[in-house]
């Protein structure tokens, strides 16, 4: 007799959770979002990572945005290491999922996002600093690029 009590109120507070959860969803109406540019995805991901804070459960899952609504530059890639081999470039985050080989010298259409990726990519260049008081430290001083990007303009 007493477990179906507690049954019936874990029910009810259930019950009464899942009222709220879709009380608050109304509110901030992520289902009626209209996700036509990078900026309605951006949009939406912020409201829908809020809510998922404020519910303490992950019911709006993060979209990523379509490859073909990305803003997009021309280029050409070129390894600095005179490098015919193919290029293979994997970039997966909350706003895009990007897993292409790329044929160095060739002309692309590339999503600004992949451009800033490849230009950020290099090896580490060290060197020994001199601290003040006469010791010295190896720290990383910058990057050799991997890769020599350059823009192609249409006119």
């Amino acid at each position: 007799m007493q477990t179906k009590v507690k049954d019936e109120s874990l029910l009810n507070e259930v019950k009464e959770t899942n009222d709220k959860i879709a009380n608050i969803a109304k509110e901030i109406g992520l289902d009626d979002m209209p996700l036509n540019c990078l900026a309605d995805y951006v949009r939406y991901n912020q409201k829908a990572r809020g809510l998922n804070k404020k519910l303490r459960v992950c019911r709006h899952p993060v979209k990523q945005c379509p490859i073909d609504l990305h803003p997009k530059q021309r280029v050409i890639i070129n390894c600095t290491n005179q490098s015919n081999n193919d290029i293979p470039v994997y970039l997966f985050n909350e706003m895009i999922d990007f897993k292409q080989k790329l044929t160095p010298g060739m002309t692309y259409d590339l999503p600004l996002c992949i451009v800033d990726h490849l230009a950020d990519r290099g090896e580490a260049r060290w060197e020994q600093i001199k601290n003040p008081d006469g010791s010295s430290d190896t720290r990383k001083a910058g990057n050799r690029p991997r890769f020599a990007i350059r823009s192609v303009y249409q006119g």
